[in-house]
C-alpha cells in the first residue's frame, strides 16, 4: 500500500492557450515533495495531472494505490501563464472530493491554496500549507501519523514505567 500519493491539478489539457502551444513541463515542486517524503521512509506514488485526460484518471490512481495520503502539491513553475487558474481550482476541488471519498487525509500546498487556504478547507481538505510547503510536510506528515496511530498509554505501577 501507498503511504502518500502526491499530485497536482494544473491538467494542460484544461488551459487552451498552452495547450495549443503543446509545451508540458515536468511537476519539479511536486516532485521535490515526493522525494522529501520517500528520504523520510514513506510509500509514495506520483500522479502527474499534466498530460491527463480528465480527473477521472486522479481518481484510477487512488483506487489503485490506495494511499493514507493524498497531497496536492502545486508546482508555483510557469503560475503566470496559467491563465485557466479557476478551471485549475475546480479540478483541485474534484480531486480532493476523490480523495476524501476513498478515505483519504488530503493536504494542499500551492500559491492558490496560500491565497485561498479557507476554500480549500471548505471544500474537505485536512490541510493547506501556506506558501513554500516541502519543507513542513514531513512535519505535518508526522502530526498526523501520531493522531492515526497514538502510542499506547503509559502504564505506571508503583513509582515503576511498564
Amino acid at each position: 500500500m501507498t503511504d502518500i500519493l502526491f499530485g497536482q491539478s494544473y491538467y494542460l489539457r484544461f488551459d487552451p492557450k498552452l495547450y495549443t502551444a503543446m509545451q508540458p513541463y515536468p511537476p519539479l515542486g511536486t516532485l521535490y515533495a515526493a522525494a522529501i517524503m520517500r528520504d523520510k521512509g514513506y510509500a509514495v506514488a506520483l500522479f502527474d495531472a499534466m498530460l491527463a485526460e480528465s480527473t477521472a484518471e486522479w481518481d484510477a490512481a487512488l483506487r489503485q494505490h490506495r494511499p493514507k495520503y493524498a497531497v496536492l502539491f502545486e508546482d508555483n513553475f510557469n503560475y503566470l501563464s496559467k491563465m485557466s487558474l479557476l478551471r485549475m481550482r475546480e479540478a483541485a476541488f474534484a480531486m480532493i472530493d476523490a480523495a476524501k471519498a476513498q478515505g483519504c487525509a488530503v493536504i494542499c500546498c500551492g500559491a492558490d491554496e496560500t491565497d485561498h487556504a479557507d476554500l480549500y478547507l471548505q471544500r474537505g481538505a485536512d490541510v493547506v500549507l501556506l506558501g513554500e510547503g516541502d519543507l513542513a510536510l514531513p512535519e505535518v506528515i508526522a502530526v498526523l501519523e501520531q493522531q492515526l496511530h497514538p502510542p499506547p498509554p503509559l502504564q505506571v505501577e508503583r513509582g515503576k514505567q511498564a
